[in-house]
């Protein structure tokens, strides 16, 4: 009479010495390594969500008078938000979401010049501009957490 052990050893000798597929390690296949809380990378990412929250209102408060002047900010502090939220949380490419953020700080510097309608918009866009930037560059330089198990 076979038993379980001898059917499973046949099996084994049948497969060849792959494991039977029910002994298979099938591991955490797409696992993500969990951040530890409150690191010097997501710090960075939370002052980037505050200077994309001011670059939203700066028009208002102020007293933007160009059409390009007041929406160049309202976007591209939304993107500003949006990437920051999404370092935050932890997308898949962390640090990928900072160089991208470092891009429109750039570009919020260079608009300063170009798009700002009065001397308030230019020194506005060109503080957060490198603000921006070099929060996300801080952001972006920080070395991803080893993966824990």
């Amino acid at each position: 009479m076979a038993t379980r052990e001898s059917t499973r050893t046949r099996e084994r000798r049948r497969i060849g010495s792959r494991p039977v597929p029910d002994e298979a390690y099938l591991g955490d296949f797409g696992a993500q390594p969990v951040r530890p809380a409150g690191g010097p990378d997501q710090g960075a990412a939370i002052l980037n969500v505050i200077a994309g929250i001011w670059l939203i209102i700066s028009p208002f408060v102020l007293g933007y008078t160009g059409a390009d002047a007041t929406w160049n900010p309202i976007v591209f502090g939304a993107c500003v938000i949006l990437i920051a939220l999404a370092r935050i949380a932890g997308g898949v490419r962390a640090a990928e979401l900072s160089v991208l953020n470092m891009a429109v700080g750039v570009w919020i510097f260079i608009s300063a010049f170009w798009l700002a309608s009065s001397p308030q918009a230019t020194w506005n866009d060109i503080v957060l501009g490198v603000v921006v930037f070099v929060l996300a560059a801080w952001s972006a330089a920080t070395p991803a957490p080893p993966p824990t198990a």
